[in-house]
């Protein structure tokens, strides 16, 4: 089995993207510009929604709407697939690797990427030679182009993005910290929405979201952001490959996400030029006196009046274009709660387990090198690998408990050791009141100390005989001594050691053992005798 790459994550949320964009009613030559994917290749995507049940045809038309049958909760795949670019032998650097200098040179002069392909004297496709050059960081960045005008329907998007406030002193530890806002702008109305924070973690941003969405009181149908290691872990000028965590959040709240390509904050410019504006509004505040709740109630004064105000652009208030066209089309909050979650990716160790949070849960060992991806939330632990759940543990919370297996992953001698039947097995060997002595002192639930005890009294045998010591076990389990020092007390008064099978001075007479023709080793000392005696 293949290790885990990141590309298949990347895979698995490509086709998910592609699958809720024909959902939501955008057409393949859209899909196809947005995403950056081949008409062939989202054509196939929708043929396989088609047949798993994600989608269906409009009746009487072409076109595909959204089906009964929900999406699975993220990172598990929509469909069964299989990678079969990452199994093919690329030729295209071994074809044009003696060229490369000779490339270099020609871009170096400033013929364009076009003139050089056509110099060129391989045959290779136009489109290969471009991703040649990209590979190897042969192209000029491209010029960036002034952004047309975004128009959004009403509860379509909310834009999101962080803005330095200040730094300030902090009263307790007397150090420097710094103050941010995080902005969201809803993208019909201009609603705006600020929150004073002195954090930027995933927590922190998460639960700020989850205020917005209560504020609003229900959730747009797309989140517009920029690449934040918080949101984004790696940018991309067509599908950026979100965080995980963060996938699995507008997965629950039901939100397409969309991640700008780098360097392009016009995309998002009606959230972008507030953040200079509500920083001005920061400027009546006094903050020697600062206090995140008294920066908050700040903001939150200035944010209603500043709503209520005449929007330069469509010319009403935001606070009636929300009341009166977007609540509406927001869609519902969720009727359960969004659980914080951490993701982890983690190797499946050669034992089989897998380290979240500092804590140890087995799975398959024949896993092992696999790269799983560990899901926790407070109260259990999902691990998936290769888009599927392998298991799901409640979350150890006991600070010296470091490990959790299920018993089907246990071997053989972990469940005999856990359940200690062979102890009890053989005292009942011995007797069936050694039996019983045994059991009483396992109640006991001492652990360790309990188990010497029970290996004290099984190797008794060695000395006394069975009957013996089941009849000592008996008087002590009638005096209510279950220890193994009255035991062996009565052992010393009621019975007699066992004969020892062969006495000490008895010579040796087993035969010799050895060779057809082995000499016994008397003859050699014999002959060692005679050699070093004295004449």
């Amino acid at each position: 089995m293949n290790r885990t790459k990141t590309k298949v994550l990347e895979k698995i949320t490509m086709d998910r993207k592609i699958i809720e964009g024909l959902r939501e009613g955008y057409s393949v030559n859209s899909l196809c510009k947005s995403l950056g994917k081949g008409k062939g290749y989202i054509i196939k995507i929708r043929d396989l929604g088609l047949a798993h049940g994600y989608l269906e045809y409009v009746e009487g038309s072409k076109r595909v709407q959204r089906a009964s049958r929900d999406l699975p909760p993220y990172p598990e795949v929509l469909f069964p697939w299989r990678d079969g670019r990452s199994e093919r032998v690329a030729e295209a650097d071994l074809i044009i690797e003696p060229k490369l200098e000779w490339i270099k040179s020609r871009l170096e002069a400033q013929w364009s990427p076009q003139t050089v392909f056509e110099e060129l004297s391989l045959s290779v496709p136009r489109s290969t030679f471009y991703r040649y050059l990209k590979r190897h960081k042969l192209l000029k960045s491209k010029t960036v182009r002034s952004a047309i005008e975004i128009i959004h329907s009403p509860g379509e998007c909310l834009q999101l993005d962080w803005g330095k406030l200040t730094d300030v002193k902090d009263s307790e530890t007397g150090k420097k910290k710094t103050v941010w806002m995080f902005v969201g702008t809803l993208g019909h109305s201009r609603y705006e929405m600020v929150r004073v924070v002195e954090r930027l973690d995933f927590v922190t941003t998460m639960k700020l979201l989850i205020e917005m969405f209560d504020e609003l009181g229900g959730v747009p149908r797309k989140v517009v952001i920029d690449n934040p290691k918080v949101f984004v872990q790696k940018a991309s000028s067509h599908e950026a490959f979100l965080n995980p965590a963060f996938e699995r959040f507008a997965s629950h709240y039901g939100v397409v996400v969309e991640a700008l390509p780098p360097a392009s904050p016009e995309l998002k410019g009606k959230v972008e030029r507030q953040v200079p504006v509500k920083r001005r509004l920061f400027e009546s505040y006094d903050f020697k006196k600062y206090t995140q709740s008294g920066a908050q109630a700040h903001i939150d004064a200035k944010l209603k009046l500043y709503n209520e105000r005449k929007h330069g652009t469509h010319q009403q208030r935001p606070i009636d274009v929300l009341v009166n066209d977007e609540i509406d089309q927001l869609k519902s909050l969720p009727v359960l709660g969004y659980e914080m979650e951490t993701i982890v990716n983690s190797t499946v160790r050669a034992d089989g387990y897998v380290r979240f949070d500092n804590k140890y849960y087995r799975v398959d060992s024949t896993l092992r090198g696999e790269v799983a991806l560990a899901i926790g939330n407070s109260i259990q632990v999902s691990i998936y690998c290769r888009g599927r759940l392998l298991e799901a543990y409640e979350r150890i919370q006991d600070k010296f408990t470091t490990k959790a297996c299920k018993d089907h992953y246990k071997e053989s001698w972990e469940k005999t050791l856990e359940d200690h039947g062979h102890y009890l097995k053989r005292a009942e060997e011995i007797g069936p009141n050694v039996g019983k002595f045994t059991s009483i002192v396992l109640a006991k639930g001492q652990g360790f100390v309990d188990t010497r005890v029970i290996w004290g009294l099984l190797t008794l045998n060695k000395k006394y005989t069975n009957s013996d010591i089941d009849k000592a076990c008996l008087s002590a389990l009638e005096l209510s001594q279950a220890n193994l020092k009255t035991v062996r007390q009565l052992l010393n008064i009621m019975a007699s050691p066992k004969p020892a099978s062969k006495p000490l001075d008895e010579p040796n007479t087993a035969k010799p053992t050895g060779g057809k023709f082995a000499r016994p080793m008397s003859e050699y000392t014999n002959q060692l005798r005679l050699v070093y005696s004295r004449p």
